[in-house]
């Protein structure tokens, strides 16, 4: 029998290694453990992942979503970390099913926002490393489509300055990759690490924390005239416009798709280039420019007008 005390602590901990907080995950993995220690299960198969989500026919469909997300997780943990032998629960399953969508920003809103990241320091008091550090973060978030928690985990030993390029380690999907940064990004990093970090190799990129950056965020936004509520702008939507407008030049461009997604797909570490599909459908630019070439390319990827996947 496994020891799922172990295997659970060990999990959360490499998803805080990761930047994640897993607070609220906690509690589930632990119904989780209980679950698999009552029922004396030490193989988890797809039966055992399907009577955990019936366990309790009184959860909204939205706590069972996330419970099956945090057990999906879990188990691809124990497959790629532990060599643990398990069920890989689909993604697409397990829903709540509420037509999620993100913000995309617009080019021109993207452009008021990159006119305003210095302009709040006349209203809010910052020092002078967070005034350097924060304006160059959401450059980043939008320029290379990272997300927020690996761009807050680099290194300054994961940057290079002469190709260009972040090496992420340990990512959400549990592999390595390198992200490509525009060359003028590229010398705005350059001068910032020069000023702060010098002959340095072994600290954090950017000492900052997530709810700092976020306040920050929201304070560009409000600067901006974009309205801010709860579903959204967030700071993750960053990287799904920056996804969104590289699909959007390729088809402009008339790129070979085919040639070219896969890198897209590398760049923002999605796990396969169908998952880039997604992205097809969040917003009606994309279906309004598809020329016919596209369709013979992508047609497996781009969906019908009808189609709402999240």
């Amino acid at each position: 029998m496994h020891n799922y005390d172990t295997l659970i602590k060990d999990f959360v901990q490499y998803k805080k290694i990761l930047g994640y907080k897993y607070e609220t995950e906690f509690v589930v993995l632990n119904r989780i453990k209980k679950y698999l220690i009552k029922n004396n299960i030490n193989n988890i198969t797809r039966e055992t992942t399907e009577n955990y989500a019936r366990i309790n026919p009184n959860l909204s469909i939205n706590t069972i979503s996330r419970d099956m997300r945090v057990f999906r997780e879990f188990c691809n943990y124990l497959k790629t970390q532990k060599d643990i032998d398990c069920y890989q629960i689909p993604k697409n399953i397990y829903t709540n099913n509420n037509n999620f969508r993100p913000y995309i920003f617009s080019h021109a809103e993207i452009k008021t926002l990159y006119s305003n990241l210095n302009i709040i320091y006349n209203n809010f008091n910052y020092e002078y490393y967070a005034q350097n550090a924060l304006p160059l973060i959401i450059k980043i978030l939008y320029q290379t489509g990272m997300r927020i928690s690996e761009v807050l985990n680099l290194k300054l030993e994961d940057y290079d300055f002469e190709l260009s390029i972040f090496n992420l380690k340990f990512t959400k999907n549990s592999y390595d990759r390198i992200v490509a940064i525009p060359e003028t990004l590229n010398n705005e990093i350059s001068k910032y690490y020069n000023k702060f970090y010098y002959n340095k190799t072994k600290e954090l990129l950017f000492n900052l924390k997530y709810g700092v950056v976020n306040n920050y965020f929201k304070k560009v936004l409000k600067n901006s005239n974009i309205y801010c509520c709860d579903k959204g702008p967030r700071i993750h939507d960053l990287r799904h416009t920056y996804i969104v407008h590289n699909i959007e030049k390729l088809i402009n461009d008339n790129e070979n798709l085919n040639a070219f997604l896969p890198i897209l797909q590398a760049q923002v570490g999605h796990q396969s280039l169908e998952s880039l599909s997604y992205y097809f459908h969040i917003t009606n630019d994309i279906l309004n420019i598809v020329n016919k070439t596209s369709e013979e390319q992508l047609g497996y990827l781009i969906p019908g007008g009808d189609e709402n996947n999240g």
